[in-house]
């Protein structure tokens, strides 16, 4: 069962067509929308939605989004401004650049806020990766976005933060900003040098991430333990540190020696 711009229903569903494609965070282009279904496509007065269900799938230009069931709630009969976009069940999108999967998508128009929510939440851009094992919420007017549970951040240059929680602030391209990564934080470099804490700070400014509570640095052979650690991810420069008047540093450097 298919629907085009061109039909009679055509002013709905290319109202929930529009809607749908901001959740990819670019504006949307005056072109051509279909929405398609194998089971029906239905407006619902009532409960004020339009639905498409069943292999549900609208497209315009790139952008696609792709779930068992699309709703797109409106305001009012007199007012049928779109409020609110739910996607459930494997949901896939993608424009062309950016893509992802969930379980469950929703958009909320007024806040303009992006929430992917299942046992399996993925968002591909050009400059990261981002999984998580319950939640992503994207706050666009913020620029905000936030990984909960098993939360991954991959960045382009092959390295990896893990976390139980993970917040980043973006700037325009998915520039990140800075993060702040919370509980089992293990970062990993490309070297293979590897970074345990409890509590990992990044700012892409001056390219530092501070790492403090619990610090393990392992690099190769080399053991450090400490309660703050300072690594810079473009030179590989780290310090650590032993946080308080009675504690110290810990742990054993293996180095290369000639006879």
């Amino acid at each position: 069962m298919k629907l085009t711009s061109s039909n009679i229903f055509g002013r709905k569903l290319t109202l929930l067509g529009i809607f749908l494609f901001l959740f990819i965070l670019k504006p949307v282009l005056a072109e051509n929308l279909e929405i398609e279904a194998s089971g029906f496509l239905e407006w619902n007065q009532q409960s004020k939605t339009y639905s498409a269900n069943e292999n549900a799938m609208a497209t315009q230009g790139d952008r696609t989004i792709k779930a068992d069931e699309i709703i797109a709630f409106y305001e009012s009969e007199e007012d049928r401004s779109i409020t609110r976009i739910e996607a459930k069940g494997s949901v896939t999108f993608q424009d062309g650049v950016d893509s992802g999967y969930t379980d469950n998508l929703v958009y909320t128009t007024q806040t303009q806020t992006i929430i992917l929510s299942g046992s399996k939440n993925y968002l591909e851009s050009e400059q990261f990766t981002a999984e998580s094992a319950s939640k992503i919420e994207f706050f666009q007017v913020e620029g905000k976005l936030s990984l909960l549970n098993k939360a991954v951040i991959s960045l382009s240059d092959n390295r990896e933060i893990q976390a139980e929680q993970i917040d980043l602030e973006l700037i325009e391209g998915n520039q990140i900003k800075s993060m702040n990564a919370r509980g089992n934080v293990k970062l990993t470099e490309e070297s293979g040098r590897i970074a345990y804490a409890n509590s990992a700070v990044y700012n892409a400014e001056t390219e530092d991430t501070t790492l403090t509570d619990s610090v393990e640095i392992i690099d190769g052979d080399n053991l450090l333990r400490g309660e703050k650690a300072i690594i810079n991810m473009v030179s590989g420069y780290s310090k650590i540190l032993a946080g308080g008047e009675n504690k110290r540093v810990t742990g054993k450097l293996i180095l290369n020696t000639s006879n």
